[in-house]
């Protein structure tokens, strides 16, 4: 292990360091930016004409108009469109949701400290004409001035988003209901908290994010130096503050388990770029244990984002300073842009990105379409107008629909129709082959139907059998009967789903013994032109006593890849404190199949049992587990089979929902 560890250090830093970046700016010409405004304030990512693609929201201040967007078409370049052509004082910040329900995300702003209100923009898609602003709607027109950040999250668990929002001149956070009627006037709204204590190195009250921070399976909201946990019994909010200064702030996995860990920036003032982790009580803020990433003061950390930059499973931070925030001079020419690259266990890799480029509101995005993360930034005042970008590895090749990848290719777990295969076989498969499915996992039949009359069975209804989910004691003790099920059935792809422990118990026992047997199982399998794959459970996440990572880590480290691969059963895996897609990246190669499973909001994650109620299992896209970063990871790392599980007895209300989110992935 010694000697390992300065081979793996050495390889980490060559993937750190080995990423290009094409620079491209307004000032040079390279994109579209006619503004004549001198002060930028907004920026805000998202997909607006649902293509799969981001492109970039630019707000302004002193002229119209007041918001513009920038999209990147591969056939003509970037193009510039106005959403709204008008002169409004708008502020930083911004948020996206559907508010009006038709299947697009509209947008937020609020005024500056010029005014006291906040708007919400109708995304006109599919109807789009370049020449016609967007529709806008107030949301707010009373109380204090100044609505620096937003966010929507169903923070009070009604089903349905809520809008939280600062005011700086209150220096109080607010919620607000979306109205049945959300174009009907302004929105009512109430105070989250009446006791916010202020920021101490900010200059007023900032940052907004929404995650669930304590694995209870609800989001919560996240502000300047709190979170926020909401009491459904009471209908309130408790405020638990994370430390002393506020800014910026993102909640992310930087590390699994069952809680979040923030990361916090001085935003508009001065401050340390501040790390919290807690093993505790969420709730008490002394468990909160910080620390400095950068180990200095940052003037002006207007930028704080979180995202997989360098595509290695885990998550990194990008962190940069304005150079300029005053009208007649430049108050921070050496300002620094900083990466600071995750190891998946608490600890960063600093990098300087930039020196004396002016970040104000950052954002990491993929805007080129190309499947890895850029960096978009646009200055406060500094040589504005202006947009900047830094597309990692130029602009290659268009990244692929998800749709249009995996039509035809998404199968079904036949465990999911258990219940229903006791009762009738033929009728059961032929309801499979009606929803369009072709593709299959067999495991589920009666213990009386042999392996040769599931097969005639899967034939007659037109159905293929990729893969067969085994019991462990049979690749243990009976390969041979293993592998010529596996024949019978026609399947090459062959797995097991549990691994045998006391409930609570699983350990390095446990884990040696698997490791034992995948392996020599897996090389007497690759024999007979076969595979073997083990489907996680979530209770195999554990973090190992040597805090060398997890006993997954632990068991794939150990087995051999050639003959040895996995399948990531979605739900489980979130179960277990981990994000899928993380985990598809940080193994590429290693996952054959999916087990597509969405979980009820409510179902507490971070948890190692491996088991919950069926009812948790709910249709895709209508529960906690976000699957667009989930597929595109598993395109991007080669996993070849894609099967919905389904548990619930509701199952075939949930699979043709299930299907229909499916098809509308890009």
């Amino acid at each position: 292990m010694k000697n390992l560890l300065p081979i793996l250090f050495l390889l980490f830093s060559l993937s750190v360091f080995s990423q290009k970046w094409q620079h491209k700016s307004s000032a040079f010409g390279d994109i579209p930016h006619s503004w004549k405004t001198n002060q930028q304030t907004a920026s805000l990512p998202l997909d607006i004409d649902n293509d799969g693609v981001e492109e970039i929201i630019l707000g302004g201040r002193v002229a119209a108009p007041a918001l513009i967007y920038l999209k990147y078409d591969r056939a003509i370049g970037w193009r510039e469109f106005v959403i709204d052509k008008e002169f409004l004082t708008l502020e930083a910040g911004g948020a996206f949701y559907d508010i009006d329900n038709d299947g697009d995300e509209d947008v937020v702003f609020g005024n500056d400290s010029q005014g006291n209100k906040m708007w919400w923009w109708e995304n006109p898609y599919p109807y789009f004409n370049p020449n016609v602003p967007w529709k806008r709607y107030e949301i707010k027109n009373s109380g204090g001035n100044q609505h620096q950040d937003q966010v929507f999250g169903d923070f009070k668990q009604t089903g349905r988003s809520q809008l939280a929002f600062w005011n700086q001149s209150d220096k109080a956070i607010y919620i607000a209901d979306i109205p049945q009627d959300p174009r009907s006037g302004a929105w009512k709204y109430e105070k989250v908290c009446e006791d916010l204590v202020d920021q101490t190195k900010s200059w007023y009250p900032e940052g907004c994010d929404a995650a669930d921070v304590d694995g209870d399976g609800y989001e919560d909201l996240i502000a300047g130096n709190y979170w926020f946990k909401y009491d459904i019994e009471n209908k309130k909010f408790k405020a638990i503050k994370i430390g002393n200064d506020g800014g910026r702030i993102r909640a992310a996995k930087f590390k699994t388990g069952k809680r979040q860990q923030f990361v916090i920036s001085s935003g508009d003032g001065s401050g340390r770029l501040m790390y919290y982790e807690t093993d505790g009580n969420a709730e008490i803020t002394d468990n909160w244990k910080g620390k400095d990433l950068i180990g200095r003061e940052l003037m002006h950390g207007h930028t704080l984002e979180v995202a997989d930059v360098n595509n290695d499973g885990n998550l990194d931070i990008f962190v940069a300073e304005m150079v300029q925030w005053s009208d007649d001079k430049v108050d921070n020419p050496k300002a620094e842009a900083f990466i600071l690259y995750g190891d998946g266990m608490g600890n960063f890799e600093k990098m300087i990105f930039q020196r004396g480029f002016d970040f104000h509101e950052g954002r990491l995005m993929d805007i080129d379409g190309d499947g890895d993360i850029d960096v978009v930034s646009k200055p406060y005042t500094w040589n504005a107008p202006r947009i900047d970008m830094w597309l990692q590895n130029g602009t290659g090749t268009a990244y692929p629909k998800i749709n249009k990848e995996t039509e035809g290719r998404i199968g079904l777990e036949l465990y999911s129709l258990r219940d229903y295969l006791k009762i009738d076989i033929p009728g059961t498969l032929k309801y499979v082959k009606d929803l369009g499915i072709t593709e299959v996992e067999v495991a589920g039949f009666p213990k009386e139907v042999n392996s040769v009359e599931i097969k005639l069975a899967l034939d007659k209804a037109g159905l293929q059998p990729k893969s067969a989910l085994m019991g462990f004691d049979d690749f243990d003790t009976n390969i041979e009967k293993v592998i010529s099920d596996a024949k019978a059935l026609g399947v090459r792809y062959v797995g097991m789903a549990w691994i045998p422990h006391r409930q609570n118990q699983f350990g390095k026992r446990e884990s040696d013994r698997a490791i034992e047997v995948f392996n020599r199982a897996g090389e007497r399998l690759a024999q007979e032109g076969m595979h073997l794959f083990y489907h996680g459970h979530g209770f195999e996440f554990k973090q190992m006593e040597d805090g060398s990572g997890t006993y997954f880590d632990y068991i794939v480290r150990n087995t051999n890849p050639v003959n040895v691969s996995y399948e990531c059963d979605v739900y489980w895996a979130f179960h277990g404190g981990q994000d899928p897609t993380m985990l598809l990246r940080k193994y590429p190669g290693r996952f054959v199949a999916l087990h597509l499973k969405d979980m009820a909001y409510g179902q507490s994650t971070g948890e190692y049992s491996g088991g919950t109620p069926l009812t948790s299992d709910v249709a895709l896209g209508t529960g906690q587990i976000d699957f667009t970063p989930i597929m595109r990871a598993a395109i991007e790392t080669g996993v070849k089979y894609y099967f919905i599980e389904d548990e619930n007895a509701d199952v075939k209300q949930h699979l043709p929902v299930t299907l229909r989110y499916m098809k509308g992935l890009k």
